[in-house]
């Protein structure tokens, strides 16, 4: 993070003479959980444990700007599995400015996680119990041509590195296929407003993956063209979507054997759909999209989500989420494929205004084609504080 912290001087003096708001907030929020099957394993192993992200964070507003940080730990305590007990720190910082044409954005990202925690959106492998550190910066910048047209530009880099902590771990019969890997993705996208309900556009994007370890050596580049939408149905419907073609051009390069190369073309689509009133709150959405992976290759990823809140009295709510999703290479040299279900309902019980308890359950289930059929239940209660902070003026 050393790096990033000359970059983040100048932003956070953009505007210095103005009276600026500042917001200083602090969460911990404990989570007590059983797990039947904590690593979602064949060999099931069952656990209690707590989990604390305690975390601060400062604000600082402008009438055109707003910059924030954060920083923080999360803390994992087994009852029995000693082994996975964790102190993991994050840090972030973010700002965005802007003029009456223009607006810029950057944000940092450092954390260390559990890969299992990010299976979802990286490896498709929820039994690891190694640990990823992932650094990322992410500049920003769009333009209004008129009033109805805007070009924007966004690009990213992230790296993930993978500690040795849970490579070769006897006691829990764990052993690490993770890589080190980087993305660079740059995307160029233009908007058209057509009707007050109505604007659509086009993207560009480009992305290269890159994989190393003492096993293999890969490299992957896609490209993609994409027609982008927002339409607005009533007051209460919103929709929005992306459908686009890709191309896929990948070199694999294996410490044993010869060395493959593939060249693949997609679709990549997404919708996804919002309506809330009063009472309840729903949201869906679909997509397919690549998604790097730091076991060295790139998925084809199919995700399908579903998520529901309702406010039953002034103290109490429920909500729902579930999600499918389906990984498979998205070249031609490897077959296999893996299915994953997130299923959870919650009920929240408000004590006070800032103080509230949240009961949920949550069912997961990992299926692979190489014959792996886990899942695994757990039951969590979490105590949920949402101070309001100490704000003032300067």
């Amino acid at each position: 993070m050393r790096k990033y912290i000359p970059l983040l001087l100048p932003c956070l003096l953009i505007n210095t003479a103005s009276a600026a708001e500042w917001v200083f907030n602090a969460q911990a929020d404990p989570k007590f959980k059983y797990d039947d099957n904590e690593l979602l394993r064949e060999d099931r192993l069952d656990d209690f444990s707590l989990n604390i992200d305690p975390t601060l964070s400062l604000t600082r507003s402008l009438e055109n700007s707003t910059s924030e940080v954060r920083l923080g730990y999360r803390i994992s305590r087994y009852q029995d599995l000693k082994e996975l007990d964790k102190e993991n720190p994050f840090a972030s910082f973010s700002t965005s400015y802007a003029t009456e044409r223009s607006t810029y954005g950057l944000n940092l990202n450092y954390a260390e996680r559990e890969s299992r925690d990010i299976a979802e959106e990286d490896t498709a492998d929820f039994s690891n119990t190694s640990t990823t550190i992932t650094k990322s910066i992410s500049p920003s910048y769009s333009y209004r041509l008129t009033e109805l047209d805007t070009i924007s530009f966004s690009f990213s880099y992230q790296t993930r590195k993978q500690s040795d902590s849970g490579s070769n771990n006897t006691i829990l019969g764990s052993s690490s296929n993770l890589t080190d890997n980087e993305t660079a993705s740059l995307n160029l996208a233009s908007q058209h407003q057509y009707t007050e309900r109505l604007n659509a556009g086009l993207s560009v994007s480009y992305v290269n993956y890159q994989a190393e370890s003492d096993r293999l050596d890969n490299e992957y580049d896609s490209y993609s063209l994409g027609l982008t939408s927002e339409y607005q149905l009533s007051e209460l419907w919103s929709v929005n979507g992306l459908l686009g073609a890709r191309y896929l051009d990948s070199e694999n390069n294996p410490a044993v054997g010869p060395q493959t190369s593939d060249q693949s073309t997609g679709l990549d689509y997404s919708i996804s759909t919002t309506r809330e009133d009063e009472l309840n709150s729903y949201t869906f959405s679909a997509s397919r999209s690549l998604t790097p992976s730091s076991e060295g290759d790139v998925n084809e990823q199919d995700a399908y989500r579903f998520s529901y809140r309702r406010n039953f009295t002034e103290k109490l709510s429920g909500s729902l989420s579930a999600s499918y999703r389906k990984y498979r290479s998205a070249d031609d040299l490897d077959s296999t494929e893996t299915k994953y279900i997130d299923f959870s309902p919650s009920l929240s019980w408000k004590l006070a205004e800032d103080w509230a308890l949240v009961f949920s359950y949550r069912y997961r289930s990992v299926d692979e084609s190489d014959g792996k059929d886990v899942d695994s239940n757990a039951l969590s209660f979490n105590i949920d504080y949402n101070w309001d902070g100490i704000r003032f003026s300067r």
